[in-house]
């Protein structure tokens, strides 16, 4: 199990920054990172919010969190703060080792699933699939992607009306972007790629704890705005059915037959 805590600082004349940047001078991060338990202490600058830094701050367990927050560290980060006169917002996550597997497990395990259960996945299952969704790489980092999370008995029966692929599935993620946000360049947009990177993280991290899926593309997308009222900006890209698939379902026989490199590859 390892702790990962996400501080956003946020203040004016990009005091954000000039703040990591004592924080990095003066030595404290050096001495955090030296302190037993920490895995990780490290500042981003978002290239399109100047007036933000992101920390991520990974300890090894609660008890080495809970010594560090006893430091005397905490009394000169907080003087710090109050110089630079910064807002902070936290996120906090678990992240559990034990049920998850080696990346090459996962991109070989990671199979369509067609026929579900119809037990529901838990949410915190869920919200470590969206978390994977929310940390994919996108151009300049603009982040387009929207999100609807269908679970409801409404929203499932309107998932049926526009796609006959939910295969029982009891959760199924809309995946969309918003074409107003996303980058573009000589009238071409990358609202779709990102979409679709953000897509795929998710679906590796369903499959990396134990939760089956299916990508598809086979929906209506006109009748999908409509019945989730959708702005015209936000275009649907994928639906992607969560859950676990059925004792009786025998997989795709097809699953593990792929072209040799040397058929999809040119060295240049």
């Amino acid at each position: 199990m390892s702790l990962i805590i996400n501080i956003y600082y946020t203040g004016k004349n990009k005091s954000a920054i000039e703040f990591a940047k004592e924080m990095i001078s003066s030595g404290l991060v050096d001495q955090i990172r030296n302190e037993k338990g920490n895995k990780r202490y490290e500042y981003f600058f978002p290239e399109q919010d100047p007036e933000t830094v992101l920390l991520i701050d990974e300890w090894e367990n609660e008890e080495a969190l809970d010594l560090h927050h006893k430091s005397s560290m905490m009394e000169k980060i907080a003087e710090l703060r109050k110089k630079y006169n910064l807002k902070m917002r936290v996120e906090r996550y678990t992240v559990y080792q034990e049920d998850s597997n080696d990346f090459e497990t996962v991109i070989r395990k990671r199979t369509a699933t067609r026929k579900f259960k119809e037990e529901k996945i838990d949410r915190e299952k869920l919200n470590k699939i969206l978390e994977a969704g929310r940390i994919a790489p996108t151009a300049k980092n603009l982040q387009p992607q929207k999100i609807y999370v269908a679970s409801s008995k409404e929203a499932l029966e309107k998932i049926d009306k526009v796609s006959p692929c939910r295969y029982n599935a009891p959760t199924v993620l809309i995946v969309c972007s918003d074409k107003e946000i996303a980058w573009e360049k000589e009238g071409e947009s990358t609202y779709e790629m990102d979409a679709t990177i953000v897509a795929t993280h998710m679906m590796l991290e369903a499959t990396n704890i134990g939760v089956d899926n299916i990508w598809i593309k086979m929906f209506d997308k006109n009748k999908l705005k409509e019945e989730f009222k959708l702005g015209e900006n936000i275009e649907p890209i994928c639906l992607i059915p969560l859950g676990y698939k059925a004792e009786d379902y025998q997989g795709n026989p097809l699953h593990n037959v792929r072209k040799d490199l040397e058929e999809t590859v040119t060295f240049l």
